[in-house]
């Protein structure tokens, strides 16, 4: 949305969805994604207070990691090891929709029962969890299908709506009790 990076609608880009991330050497290189997943790991540990700061630190500098692992999956050759120049990686799991929603979704299902079983919660916020998670799923699914944003800045747009929606809904499902 800032022009830092670009993409493009490519109708019939892929089974899956019509985006073309051409230069996104921010936010989906391997080296930009070591550099974010230390940031956030580190501002983690810094800022909490807890006697276990450092493991959980270090489980979020992994977490953030993992999209690139994940998108090295899915995506076609356009994740750069450095810059937009370089070589690019991506297995292209994109271009196989079915096999593609079976990876997303499992990349949901996998951490929501791990979320879900972590500790014990009261009735209403193992309901509210379930809700949430299957939510998710539907979105998900639905995601596949929908007719494509008319461009790259409305795709962006929609996807930050729906990121801030759901991390709203995710801190309602599972309340700090």
């Amino acid at each position: 949305m800032g022009g830092v990076e670009h993409a493009r609608i490519v109708p019939g880009f892929t089974e899956s969805n019509a985006l073309d991330l051409y230069d996104m050497p921010y936010t989906h290189s391997l080296v930009a994604t070591a550099a974010w997943a230390l940031l956030a790991g580190g501002a983690w540990a810094t800022l909490r207070r807890t006697p276990a700061r450092i493991a959980e630190g270090i489980a979020v500098g992994l977490a953030v990691a993992s999209h690139f692992a994940g998108d090295l999956l899915v995506h076609v050759p356009d994740l750069p090891l450095l810059s937009t120049s370089g070589q690019k990686l991506g297995l292209g799991l994109w271009r196989h929709r079915p096999l593609a929603l079976a990876v997303e979704l499992a990349f949901l299902a996998i951490p929501a029962i791990i979320w879900a079983r972590a500790s014990w919660q009261p009735p209403n916020v193992r309901r509210r969890r379930l809700v949430f998670l299957g939510l998710m799923a539907v979105f998900l699914v639905a995601s596949f299908y929908i007719p494509t944003p008319p461009s790259p800045w409305a795709m962006a747009l929609t996807g930050l709506f729906t990121y801030a929606a759901f991390a709203r809904y995710a801190a309602w499902a599972a309340p700090a009790y």
